[in-house]
């Protein structure tokens, strides 16, 4: 080889390396926030195996507690033997038991009512509060959905068995906490802002807007793509998708509500592109089906929904695992599915009994215990995972994966759910369940894991 080449040959390799780390660098431009967090470049050091994770769903739920559906699951941290409570309009002995209504009571579930059920961590003010939504004297009626006992009954396998079977065929979290003790709009805040800005809606009137950063500004600034989606559908057709009529797709997604509070920040409402990607759940499934799921998505129903699992909207548990079982179908069945980690969680306990003291890390939280589930083809399978969470740890995780900084000292100091993977097994094909009331027999054939 002669001189000439030999130089073509070094000027190659360099140009080479030089495009390599203006691509690098420009991956990693660091992103700045108001907050009192001080700025920071972001870490690339990603969990090995993180990096095969491309899209991130979360979908959230409404008002059930940890005992109230996994407090007999094999395994988990659930309801204790010979726990009893006193009734205190008849001053019977009530016990947890096994509730087969499809609706239950609507447990109080503010500020006030988590400080009381917890009762500085004897956790028996459950009854006592539910009590509360009679008027001093009034009769109390004892049917189905009104029966204020019904905050102390659980679900199992029978009315909830795809929850089960994801459990079993995934990963169950017995120590997810909601972030606030309080009712969901604070806890929708903190899954998209790590804080409520102080808001925990006792004593205080209901705000009309949000002036702290929330993680889709940050996602936005590094060019990540996400959607909120709304579901403004309110019953799951025969695949369990809920799209809902064309008046229902009329509603506007951008709507500002407990459940939806992104409409409510300025830097979202004020630009119509940012505003653009707050979308109806239709549009999920066909970005779905299509392979475009954006980088993040969150998935929550409308207010009122009949879906949300939310006692009291004229559906139920098993109308919710309908709906849910659906949209993780949908994922399933998208090319998209071998880079997806799919996250499930209820935004508050809704009055439900739950057995554990939730720890204190601030003068606002943790509240009361709610399911958590993950969902992936590198998900472990029937693992328990025992660490502690709560919703900022579902920020922690997209931080963590795309470099971004943490936005208040919660989501900093979070686990990112990392112990919920194996990405040493090789993806494992999906296990479609049956999106109807009835879902699909408990427990599932447990898959062959490959590694």
């Amino acid at each position: 080889m002669n001189i000439a080449s030999n130089n073509r040959t070094i000027y190659t390799i360099i140009a080479v390396w030089i495009t390599l780390v203006l691509v690098a660098l420009g991956a990693c431009t660091s992103h700045s926030t108001s907050t009192s967090t001080t700025s920071q470049t972001p870490v690339l050091t990603v969990t090995a195996g993180l990096d095969k994770i491309n899209h991130f769903v979360f979908i959230m739920q409404e008002n059930r507690s940890f005992d109230s559906y996994f407090g007999t699951y094999p395994g988990a941290d659930g309801i204790p033997q010979n726990v009893s409570f006193t009734d205190p309009w008849d001053k019977s002995i009530v016990k947890p038991y096994h509730d087969t209504n499809n609706d239950n009571f609507d447990g109080p579930h503010g500020w006030e009512n988590s400080l009381a059920d917890v009762n500085g961590g004897q956790m028996d003010g459950f009854l006592k509060e539910a009590y509360k939504r009679y008027s001093a004297g009034a009769v109390i009626n004892r049917t189905p959905g009104n029966d204020p006992r019904e905050v102390l009954g659980y679900h199992d396998y029978h009315e909830i068995p795809n929850y089960w079977n994801y459990a079993g065929l995934y990963v169950l979290q017995d120590r997810m906490f909601e972030s606030i003790a309080s009712y969901s709009l604070p806890a929708h805040l903190y899954k998209l802002a790590a804080q409520s800005g102080g808001y925990t809606g006792f004593n205080q009137p209901y705000p009309t807007q949000f002036d702290f950063p929330e993680i889709t500004e940050l996602l936005t600034s590094g060019s990540i793509t996400w959607n909120y989606y709304v579901t403004s559908g309110n019953v799951p057709d025969n695949n369990g998708q809920a799209i809902g009529s064309d008046a229902d797709q009329k509603d506007d997604p951008t709507q500002y509500t407990y459940w939806n509070p992104l409409p409510a920040f300025p830097k979202v409402w004020n630009d119509p592109y940012e505003r653009s990607r707050i979308v109806d759940t239709a549009q999920f499934y066909k970005d779905a089906a299509a392979g475009t799921l954006p980088q993040v998505s969150w998935i929550q129903p409308f207010f009122g929904s009949r879906l949300s699992e939310h006692p009291g909207m004229g559906g139920g548990v098993e109308d919710g695992m309908a709906y849910v079982t659906g949209l993780v179908n949908a994922i399933m069945q998208s090319p998209n599915w071998n880079s997806t980690a799919i996250f499930i969680a209820w935004d508050d306990w809704g009055g439900f009994y739950d057995h554990v003291d939730p720890p204190k890390v601030d003068e606002f939280g943790y509240g009361i215990r709610v399911p958590g589930l993950v969902i992936s083809p590198y998900a472990r399978q029937g693992y328990i995972d025992h660490k502690t969470y709560s919703f900022e740890s579902w920020l922690k995780i997209v931080e963590k994966r795309y470099g971004i900084a943490s936005m208040t000292k919660r989501d900093k100091d979070a686990l990112d759910m990392t112990e919920a993977f194996d990405f040493t097994q090789q993806p494992r094909a999906p296990i479609v369940l049956n999106a109807t009331l009835e879902g699909s027999p408990y427990p599932q054939t447990p898959q062959i894991i490959k590694h």
